[in-house]
């Protein structure tokens, strides 16, 4: 954020209405060519020549007037309440949203030091299509599309159709838009090089043309896709366009905790739907034979294997040499190198390594090289794995890291699915630490690679959860809930935060498989990646199969014993649902609830701080522990913060509650060492 607004300051970043960030023109890349060999750094040198001569600075964006988009009302629709967070007033069509490179695991271009390009890219290779957007909702599933007619609104894109800061959202459930068209028109210049556009995410089923062609589709609410659309560009008038069908809970897909019928009356644990495009939209400029992907296994004490897979034909593909390049994460300097093929694992051994943990998150950057391309990623080695005999525990890096954390539902009251800003993101991450837990196990929800990135760089241990289809389910939910499932690990596998899969919760999906079909999927995950372990079903009766690593349940408010096996460890998946309710914060006032409520934040942080001592006398067999939750969501005010991130606690009583919970991480030997620092170092927002 500092970074941010001092280029604000200095005028780096992109005038209001542009269609990018710019960023300056980077230094030369000195010492690559002895690295890589002068002929290699030639045909190199050449292609980022290109590619700057026919760059994504010629991007430029149509939009719809300013004066077509407002915020709506930030709170419940039968009720008064307007609780954007701080943030959102930054959101105005004057300045696009969501500015930040969207993929900082595998960044093209220079720009500066690492982490400078992986926060703003490189405005030669890559441009953002976020802001005002043409869009017209309730669109007849059959029609034809509208191709060179000006639809009827403007949406704020990324954020979802049922967010204020949309600006269209609908203020009752009779009036939600299960179909709509997106529509934005803009100028390019040609280039010899390919043009790849791409989608965050889309919720849920999608249809894209460009220039009348139509380019794909997509089903999928929760990972990313994209199209080469340099066959089908023009250097002006381009026109792309969009189809979009969200049946949220009323269809058979997984949903998460999205219900329509929460637009007008919301409660318990069913939240306002996130419709259509919610992560960023974005353009890149590539070489024709371009790394597509990358699969990065970390989980060693001592090497990363790299797996380079390149777009283009298979044959020369086989025959494409790959480099490797990792650098010391203090000095910057190369540290070890190796080469192989295209398609095939690549190891590297790291000298002296330093292990990523939540404690101290070493990440090392790397570089991957091809002939004609060059990508920046970065990684964490980290194990996590069973030990401890015939009583369980999850060792990190081969020693026991007792993990205290969120359940995080990642809603926002002004952006939904969809953070406003890159800094709220952020903000959410350091949370976890302010109050003294080390990981986060994001519920029913996918999120951008950002929000990784963060968690990767702050040492916040992430358990990842699979969207459940939550409620209602059906055997027609199955081949998507499998879908999803495969795609939300091969998309996020690469983060070194992420150190457990959940693959079901309670009782949403599981019922519906067939009776082998909990093994199956079980086995699915582990075929995908081997690295990281599996909870089969977080505080559900699919635990009692035996097929994972966590015997995990659920207790509210106050945590039941759980016990270790020979081949499960022990977690209390969800607890607590303490909630103080906070005038002026509600999403309708007078209507919050919690699993058990306190009449101040106070005596809400003395029940925790009571719960935190209870763990901590249940370290020598319970592992792992999940309070409900980071933030109150619309109606369940049971939070640590509001739902507009403000702290419900002031300084002491963040500091006691920091203290606690360190206190659980520190048992050693029945004893437990608690720490001096309470809070040091992390903001406190009162």
């Amino acid at each position: 954020w500092l970074k941010l607004e001092a280029s604000r300051r200095d005028g780096s970043l992109p005038p209001p209405c542009s269609c990018v960030q710019r960023v300056p023109a980077a230094a030369s890349q000195r010492g690559m060519a002895a690295a890589m060999g002068a002929r290699r750094a030639m045909v190199l040198a050449l292609a980022a020549a290109a590619l700057r001569a026919e760059g994504l600075e010629s991007l430029v964006c149509f939009r719809p007037d300013a004066a077509t988009w407002r915020r709506t009302q930030c709170g419940g629709a039968n009720g008064t309440a307007d609780i954007p967070s701080q943030w959102a007033a930054d959101v105005s069509p004057a300045w696009q949203p969501l500015q930040e490179y969207p993929r900082p695991q595998m960044v093209r271009g220079a720009g500066g030091s690492p982490s400078v390009l992986r926060d703003s890219g490189d405005a030669i290779v890559w441009g953002s299509l976020n802001g005002l957007w043409e869009w017209q909702g309730h669109a007849p599933p059959k029609s034809a599309p509208p191709f060179g007619q000006r639809l009827s609104d403007s949406i704020m894109v990324p954020f979802p159709v049922e967010s204020c800061l949309s600006g269209v959202a609908p203020r009752r459930s009779e009036d939600a838009m299960k179909t709509m068209w997106y529509r934005l028109t803009f100028d390019l210049a040609p280039s010899s090089a390919r043009t790849l556009l791409h989608f965050g995410a889309v919720d849920w089923q999608t249809i894209v043309w460009m220039n009348g062609h139509e380019l794909g589709n997509h089903t999928g609410g929760y990972d990313g896709f994209s199209f080469d659309v340099s066959d089908v560009l023009r250097p002006s008038g381009n026109e792309l366009l969009l189809f979009v069908f969200d049946p949220s809970e009323t269809g058979v897909q997984p949903h998460g905790k999205q219900f329509i019928h929460s637009i007008s009356s919301p409660g318990g644990d069913w939240y306002t739907p996130s419709s259509g495009i919610w992560q960023t939209v974005w353009m890149e400029r590539v070489p024709r034979r371009y790394i597509r992907r990358l699969k990065i296994d970390q989980a060693s004490t001592k090497a990363v294997t790299i797996t380079a897979e390149l777009a283009g034909d298979t044959a020369a593909q086989l025959a494409e040499r790959v480099g490797v390049i990792v650098y010391d994460p203090a000095s910057g300097q190369e540290i070890a190198a190796a080469d192989g093929l295209a398609g095939q694992a690549i190891e590297v051994q790291v000298p002296s390594p330093r292990m990523w943990s939540t404690e101290t998150p070493v990440l090392y950057d790397v570089r991957i090289r091809t002939g004609q391309d060059e990508v920046l990623s970065y990684f964490g080695l980290r194990t996590f794995a069973l030990g401890g005999g015939d009583k369980k525990r999850p060792l990190l890096n081969g020693n026991f890291t007792f993990l205290a954390g969120f359940l995080d539902q990642s809603f926002w009251p002004d952006g939904l699915y969809t953070a406003p800003s890159d800094e709220a993101l952020e903000y959410d991450i350091l949370a976890v630490g302010m109050f003294g837990l080390n990981m986060i196990r994001l519920h029913q929800k996918v999120n951008p690679e950002r929000w990784y990135y963060y968690t990767d760089r702050h040492g916040v241990a992430v358990f990842q959860d699979a969207p459940q289809k939550y409620g209602d389910a059906s055997a027609g939910t199955v081949p998507y809930f499998l879908s999803d499932l495969k795609a939300m690990i091969e998309g996020r596998r690469n983060h070194p935060s992420i150190l457990q899969w959940t693959v079901f919760n309670e009782a949403d999906c599981w019922e519906v498989f067939k009776p082998d079909g909990i093994k199956q999927t079980v086995d699915l995950v582990r075929s995908l990646d081997g690295t990281r372990l599996v909870d089969t079903d977080s505080g559900g009766d699919a635990n009692k199969l035996g097929l994972g690593d966590v015997n995990d349940i659920h207790s509210y408010p106050a945590p039941a014993d759980v016990t270790p096996s020979s081949t499960q460890y022990a977690m209390v998946g969800e607890f607590g649902g303490l909630g103080a309710f906070v005038s002026g914060k509600e999403w309708v006032a007078g209507k919050c609830f919690a699993y058990q409520t306190a009449k101040t934040p106070a005596e809400q942080a003395d029940l925790y701080i009571a719960i935190a001592k209870t763990f901590a006398s249940r370290a020598d067999h319970v592992s792992a522990a999940v309070y409900t939750q980071t933030t109150d969501v619309e109606f369940e005010c049971d939070g640590f913060l509001n739902y507009d991130r403000t702290n419900k606690f002031d300084v002491q009583q963040v500091a006691a509650i920091y203290t606690a919970n360190r206190a659980i991480q520190h048992v050693v030997a029945g004893r437990v060492a608690v720490e001096s620092d309470a809070g040091a170092g992390f903001p406190v927002v009162v």
